[in-house]
């Protein structure tokens, strides 16, 4: 039995106000503000804060990984599903995560005094966990930006812009760390803890408020499905393995990502001058977004996202070459410095297409499936890209710390030194090793498994002319 949903306005016309617009690109912003905190420095808060050891720091990676997987089978059965009412599929998921988000956030960087031992690691991986399962409630808020609007150029214009502010963002919490380095210099922890206090209650804020403004526009049937029905017309989909086999790969790169802040120590001293590191980096993306968005006028999607995986090893391969250089020295500061953060603008531009375009490819699918089944798969598509990136990147987690320090590591990383420079020269190159040419390595196999893909062109307008046809079959009522 088919229920109503929210109709579909003309489909050739501008859908999305300017104050709609702006208020998603805040609240996206401030969401991946937290997130960013907890990609970046989370890790380096356990292990220079709270200084767990290796073997712990592995567990911790893993479970947080693991558990939250598993009851996220549960949790996008329950939202590709349900019945859909008149508020929208995301905006009122996302309002129910974004209190918790904030909440945990700030749990993810205090520690109650003494905890030690296995009460320690149970408060870790409890507040990571929820952290885990929250966000996947509140990483639908990217699933909206695919249904803002029918109209196929106006959501690839959402999709980019928020692609850029979602880049911008995720080095936000690294400009709040630098100032609040600035301040208090030799207390790592106050540091963590202001950040994580600010960017919850602003992730909060913008995220009720943006959810409040914005809404969905695409035109659901409601008739409810059998959700395990909705897997098996994802892995019996070619399009859908393509993007399957380039995450899981590309999802390796978790192991240069975990080196970021150590690095960063390494050559500039402080761990909180990380920003040096990310805001180049995330500039890049920025721009590499735009320099993408142009070039889809002229070549193909699937051509640019090979070619940028072949540009990614060039450029981590360069960035190398001028570190290595530069730790064989022994000297601080000078040119080198420079020029190697100038690499990472380099390397930047290509996370513009390794972060715009598997989205892009994502929603052509789920259009492709839609056409093909009737049935919009928005969280079961990415619960199942994720089944696999979450056994590459818990394989990452679990490696990063054994191969960063303790017995036997490779890297042999010594805690708790405050001046990041006093590492061994041993130590530095393999974490640029890892940073640097393994990661570049990682996204050029992400860009090889397209060589097979077809979702583009002509043939991805056909598809989609097919199901806005097919769409105004559905049984719908107009949003209030």
């Amino acid at each position: 039995m088919s229920g109503k949903t929210m109709a579909a306005p003309a489909v050739d016309q501008k859908q999305i106000g300017t104050g709609e617009f702006i208020w998603y690109m805040v609240s996206v912003f401030f969401y991946t503000n937290m997130t960013g905190m907890v990609g970046q420095y989370r890790n380096n808060f356990l292990v220079d804060v709270v200084q767990i050891n290796q073997h712990q720091a592995a567990l911790f990676n893993t479970l947080v990984s693991v558990v939250p997987w598993v009851l996220n089978f549960f949790i996008v059965m329950y939202i590709d599903g349900r019945a859909i009412g008149k508020r929208g599929k995301f905006r009122p998921l996302v309002m129910l995560a974004a209190v918790p988000m904030g909440l945990l956030l700030f749990l993810s960087f205090w520690v109650p005094g003494g905890l030690t031992g296995a009460l320690l690691m149970i408060y870790l991986c409890t507040v990571g966990i929820l952290w885990g399962v929250m966000n996947t409630f509140g990483n639908t808020i990217n699933n909206l930006a695919v249904v803002m609007s029918p109209n196929l150029r106006e959501r690839d214009t959402v999709m980019s812009f928020r692609g850029i502010v979602s880049a911008v963002g995720n080095s936000a919490s690294l400009v709040i760390i630098l100032v609040l380095g600035l301040i208090w210099k030799d207390n790592k922890a106050l540091q963590f803890i202001l950040c994580a206090a600010l960017s919850g209650v602003m992730g909060i804020i913008t995220m009720l408020g943006g959810m409040r403004a914005t809404r969905e526009r695409i035109a659901y049937e409601n008739e409810r499905k059998n959700p395990m029905e909705g897997f098996g017309d994802i892995l019996r989909n070619k399009y859908a393995w393509t993007i399957i086999v380039s995450e899981f790969l590309k999802s390796f790169r978790g192991i240069a990502n975990f080196m970021g802040t150590f690095l960063a120590a390494a050559l500039l001293g402080d761990s909180s001058k990380f920003l040096l590191f990310g805001l180049p980096t995330g500039i890049g993306t920025a721009v590499g977004m735009l320099v993408i968005n142009f070039l889809l006028k002229k070549f193909d999607s699937r051509v640019l996202y090979i070619a940028s995986g072949i540009y990614s090893l060039i450029a981590n391969t360069g960035a190398f070459l001028i570190g290595y250089t530069y730790f064989k020295q022994e000297t601080s500061g000078g040119l080198l410095q420079i020029v190697f953060i100038v690499f990472l603008f380099l390397i930047g531009l290509q996370f513009g297409a390794s972060n715009l375009l598997p989205n892009m490819f994502q929603a052509d699918v789920l259009e492709d499936i839609e056409l093909k089944t009737g049935k919009r798969m928005d969280a079961s598509l990415g619960f199942v890209i994720g089944i696999f990136t979450m056994v590459s990147g818990t394989v990452a987690g679990a490696l990063s710390p054994l191969i960063l320090y303790g017995d036997n590591s490779i890297c042999g990383y010594v805690q708790g030194i405050q001046d990041g420079t006093l590492q061994s020269l041993k130590t530095k190159i393999w974490m640029l090793f890892f940073y640097t040419i393994f990661h570049g390595i990682m996204m050029f196999l992400a860009g090889v498994p397209f060589f097979f893909y077809k979702l583009t062109g002509a043939r991805k307008a056909e598809i989609h002319a097919k199901l806005l046809e097919q769409r105004k079959t559905y049984d719908v009522a107009a949003e209030d």
